[in-house]
């Protein structure tokens, strides 16, 4: 994510030089490795659609994702994305689509051309749509970021109450490692009530 600070707003990153991996998100991902689970990136980017910028520089950017990874010891095994926005400049862009999240599309694609079994599998994100598509896939949830109300109020309002809430990436690591050795006692600790997170606002 890109802040502009003239707007005050958050954005996806527009160029490779804007692309900066969350710390220790490499090292999360080699975790995830270790325990023998095929890591894929499942993500909507409508910057070409919205005409922000090229298709080359998406996939400058896909490069860098991958290589920062590498260079931290971890592998990505696919990414999936979405181009698609039903307000695209770009008319070839223009769909109401089913890959793009809240829709679950891209997963269950990835279900398919890697032969996973989605009852058995981990979606990790940090917004109320990745829960959403999670929940349509029949994966595990996991949401990461801070118990914040507001934050609260969107999942409840969307119906999309993740089954495990974390703090950041090596905590979502921390619970899937335990959920894979079978140890449910030990993560109930982030499973989420909305009053607690309301008196930890």
């Amino acid at each position: 994510m890109v802040m502009d600070p003239e707007h005050g707003t958050v954005d996806s990153p527009g160029n490779p030089d804007e692309l900066q991996l969350m710390s220790g998100a490499a090292q999360a991902v080699a975790r995830l490795n270790s325990l023998d689970l095929m890591v894929a990136v499942v993500t909507n980017q409508p910057g070409v659609a919205k005409g922000r910028f090229s298709r080359e520089l998406h996939h400058a950017m896909e490069r860098k994702l991958v290589e920062g990874v590498e260079a931290g010891g971890g592998r990505l095994d696919a990414i999936y994305t979405c181009l698609h926005h039903p307000k695209a400049k770009l008319e070839e862009l223009r769909a109401t689509c089913d890959c793009r999240k809240p829709k679950p599309g891209l997963i269950l694609q990835a279900a398919r051309e890697h032969g996973l079994q989605l009852t058995g599998s981990f979606m990790v994100g940090d917004g109320v749509t990745d829960i959403e598509a999670g929940q349509a896939a029949g994966l595990t949830t996991l949401f990461v970021g801070p118990r914040k109300c507001y934050t609260c109020d969107a999942l409840v309002e969307r119906g999309s109450w993740p089954n495990y809430w974390v703090e950041n990436l090596s905590e979502a690591v921390d619970v899937i490692a335990a959920l894979e050795h079978g140890d449910h006692a030990s993560v109930s600790r982030f499973v989420p009530h909305c009053s607690t997170l309301r008196q930890s606002s």
